[in-house]
């Protein structure tokens, strides 16, 4: 798998409020490494943890989409149904 650079940028996803989780008391326990503060009954997510991540799963798909592999997306909340 090739390194690509994504454009990034944590401000942004700050922004679109990407760093604010579940309520504290639904979350899963395998989530705390991704934690990184409580605030106002809310998790607050480490968003450079998640920008790492979020690069990675965009080189997986790249180099998925340049073989021909098909994807499904599943969205489930009524917002994302068309």
């Amino acid at each position: 798998m090739t390194r690509r650079y994504w454009n990034i940028n944590l401000k942004e996803m700050i922004q679109a409020g990407v760093h604010f989780g579940h309520g504290i008391k639904k979350w899963n326990p395998k989530m705390s490494p991704y934690i990184s503060a409580k605030r106002k009954g809310t998790h607050i997510i480490n968003l450079a943890r998640t920008a790492r991540f979020l690069s990675e799963g965009c080189d997986l798909v790249f180099d998925a989409a340049s073989q021909g592999k098909s994807f499904l997306i599943v969205g489930t909340k009524k917002e994302q149904r068309i």
